[in-house]
């Protein structure tokens, strides 16, 4: 059962004399340190189970208990302790170094404890070295829940919180059962828009957070793996696009990058089988090939296995995971950049895909986690865009613009290009990167084989710059690049003419700010 106790803490508000408020004080579901030593858990039963069927197969195994404990550990100060457990010393001594590193993981799970009020979330954790830390929810930007294979299998979940300045500043609560995890997020959602609604904000107010107790034991089994394995749906969800397993699988397999692996492997391979190479030889010689390509292969399947992508009251909500499942919040204002792309091998089938920028993700995770959409048809791109973006009719992106930026040479959107002087350095490419933009947007298209077409938000641009290198400078050719928050990496639009650059550098300030107004 989860703990809970109740102290008395003060809070300054801006204005007025510090309120005593009451925290309740929570700790982690017990099975919790199950999670974190699961790996310790594997290696015990596996030492255990191994030395059993060697024991067996050995012949040195006797089932007769008198006989048994005749025999004791090797002659040493390390195990004479053991002596008195006889054969079994072996589990003994095991028992002994599994609960050495077990109780400090016990311990840290009963000095860990979280708490919220009407503003923050405070976590406390430490059994020697205390460590306080608090996030204000006004600075929340969304509340993901993550729940590892072994979370999984008991039936727990983390609630990690993204605040406003990146991953390192995040924090988490380690374990709650699922089902308290998902009310305890939508919950702090809710309190976190009131916070950002200034007429709704009412300081130093207890949420309404109950120590519930924790039924995940006595569940019966078909609920917990229904809960665990098959997910669970919020009442006022409404699903948007569904990633098919099949789509997923044959959008790994016509992969440029997975299928160039796998070409270098075989002619490696052939070529050594031509020149009398041993099998084991040829195997050690490619394996950094092959763990490379099911590497890159195993983490695509888990980023978009079972993917879905769905509204809800506090947000859009995503969900995929393979053996390691995320639920992703995105509040609305939280996207700073969309980008759609179409892979080569993937224009045959007409797949596509979804990636945005998000505020609040280091770079590191913005892979996985900046994903709406792994792989999709026109019409899912189109949903999604339609739901993010406004209409034309209100200074945003039209179906037109979309087919134009993502592969059409000519069309009516009105994309202005990279000029001929420019097939200097893109010869295939060229005519296909340019830019356009609308009252609310910067649209960037760029790419012949693998196409990317990219939609910023005026508001969201938080610096432009222009760069120039010599020989550019000789041809009249010219970079334009916007950077947004949450990534390193800018939005380019290449080789421009440069006084076409220059007045888009002009321009693209101007509205920046306008908008910002």
């Amino acid at each position: 059962m989860a703990e809970s106790r109740t102290e008395h803490t003060e809070h300054t508000e801006q204005q007025g004399e510090p309120e005593p408020v009451k925290l309740v004080w929570q700790r982690a579901h017990p099975l919790s340190p199950l999670v974190k030593a699961w790996l310790l858990i594997f290696i015990f039963f596996f030492t255990i189970g191994r030395h059993a069927v060697e024991s067996l197969l050995s012949g040195e195994f006797d089932a007769d208990p008198s006989a048994r404990l005749k025999s004791g550990p090797p002659d040493t100060a390390l195990f004479a302790w053991t002596a008195v457990f006889g054969t079994y010393w072996y589990l003994a001594a095991l028992l002994a170094l599994f609960l050495i590193f077990f109780i400090p993981m016990m311990s840290q799970w009963f000095f860990y404890r979280f708490a919220v009020d009407g503003q923050n979330l405070y976590l406390k954790s430490g059994a020697i070295f205390r460590t306080e830390r608090k996030a204000r929810l006004d600075r929340v930007q969304s509340i993901d829940v993550n729940r590892p294979f072994a979370a999984r299998l008991l039936g727990l979940a983390e609630l990690k919180f993204d605040v406003a300045d990146g991953d390192s500043s995040a924090l988490k609560v380690e374990y709650l059962s699922y089902r308290r995890a998902r009310q305890l997020r939508d919950e702090l959602l809710a309190q976190v828009g009131s916070l950002k609604a200034p007429a709704q904000t009412v300081a130093g107010e207890a949420a309404t957070l109950p120590a519930q107790g924790e039924k995940h034991l006595s569940e019966p089994l078909v609920q917990h793996l229904t809960e665990n394995f098959m997910g669970l749906t919020g009442e006022d969800e409404r699903l948007i696009v569904k990633v098919p397993l099949g789509r997923l699988i044959g959008s790994l397999v016509f992969n440029f990058g997975w299928g160039l692996g796998l070409l270098i492997g075989i002619g490696l391979s052939a070529f050594m089988v031509s020149a009398d190479w041993g099998i084991g030889t040829i195997i050690t010689s490619n394996l950094a090939v092959i763990l490379g390509v099911f590497a890159g292969a195993l983490k695509r399947l888990n980023t978009g296995f079972n993917f879905s992508l769905s509204t809800s009251s506090s947000g859009l909500k995503t969900r995929y995971g393979l053996w390691d499942t995320t639920t992703q919040t995105l509040p609305a204002g939280r996207v700073q950049r969309l980008q759609v792309e179409q892979p080569f091998l993937w224009r045959f089938f007409g797949w596509y895909r979804v990636r945005v920028t998000l505020a609040g993700k280091s770079e590191l995770d913005e892979q996985a986690t900046g994903e709406l959409l792994p792989v999709g048809t026109f019409d899912d791109v189109l949903a999604i865009v339609q739901l993010i973006l406004p209409a034309l009719s209100q200074g945003g992106v039209s179906i037109g613009h979309l087919r134009e930026g993502l592969g059409a040479l000519e069309g009516r959107a009105g994309f202005t290009v990279s000029p001929a002087s420019a097939r200097v350095f893109d010869w295939f490419t060229y005519r296909y990167n340019g830019f356009l933009q609308t009252p609310e947007f910067l649209l960037v298209r760029s790419g012949r084989w693998h196409r990317r077409f990219g939609m910023v938000p005026h508001r969201k641009i938080q610096g432009v710059a222009l760069r120039q290198g010599p020989w550019q400078r000789r041809l009249g050719l010219a970079h334009l690049e916007v950077s947004v928050a949450g990534s390193a990496l800018g939005t380019r639009v290449s080789h421009l003419d440069a006084e076409v650059a220059r007045a888009l550098l002009v321009r693209q300030s101007q509205l920046a700010v306008l908008e910002r107004m």
